[in-house]
């Protein structure tokens, strides 16, 4: 089986393209004493020009749940495509709730000298490799995803206010993901150190379809509701 997987990996790959810009809208639910709740919207929104990279996320909830929940959260990361690997560079968090700023620091990463520094005035010495943000490395994913087929096992340096971790993404295998009636045939990822599950898109350059998160003691899932590339 694990034979038979790694040739579906490999094929599906070689018919794959590179990164390449999109925008994509999500639905924001979570696992409430109420039920399964759509709480919110997402964007997530790559451009590339030439070999540059601009990455940004946003999340706000709904004017419903406002009044109880008024959460935002805004990331940027740049970067570089060289030599068939992503690059990072930069790295900055906005996150408020309510009124009340929650998260505000920047990460400048310079991987040629091994290190990262948070505009708290932190410096964190990386080891030699992939160094990306929490942020960024979804692209690398994506990326080395494509690039390496036969892997299933995926560990990166990831920097964030806190410092330098190393965190592992396990492909699973195939899954098809039914949203809005629609069956669309994805990778499932894994990584148990943030209680992640990612589905990526086959015909999307694996692009997330689906994203379940457990933070704390709630359950959050974002759907794909609209994509453009």
């Amino acid at each position: 089986m694990k034979t038979i997987y790694f040739l579906f990996l490999s094929f599906v790959f070689s018919n794959s393209l590179a990164l390449s810009p999109y925008n994509g809208i999500y639905e924001l639910y979570a696992d409430t004493k109420m039920g399964n709740l759509k709480v919110g919207i997402a964007t997530l929104n790559l451009n590339i020009n030439d070999d540059k990279f601009i990455f940004t996320t946003e999340a706000k909830t709904e004017s419903l749940w406002k009044a109880l929940y008024d959460y935002t959260r805004y990331e940027k990361s740049t970067g570089n495509l060289r030599d068939g690997q992503v690059i990072n560079d930069y790295f900055s968090v906005i996150e408020k709730n309510k009124d009340e700023v929650q998260k505000n620091y920047e990460v400048t990463i310079s991987t040629d000298r091994n290190y990262a520094i948070s505009s708290s005035g932190e410096e964190w010495e990386i080891k030699p490799g992939l160094l990306v943000d929490s942020l960024t490395v979804y692209l690398a994913l994506a990326n080395d995803m494509q690039n390496y087929p036969s892997n299933s096992e995926f560990t990166y340096q990831v920097v964030d206010q806190d410092g330098v971790e190393y965190l592992t993404f396990e492909a699973i295998g195939p899954e098809i993901v039914i949203i809005n009636k629609v069956k669309i045939p994805t990778i499932r990822v894994e990584c148990n150190e943030l209680n992640l599950i990612l589905n990526l898109s086959i015909n999307n350059n694996f692009q997330p379809i689906k994203i379940q998160k457990l933070n704390g003691k709630t359950q959050f899932t974002m759907n794909l509701l609209e994509f453009t590339s």
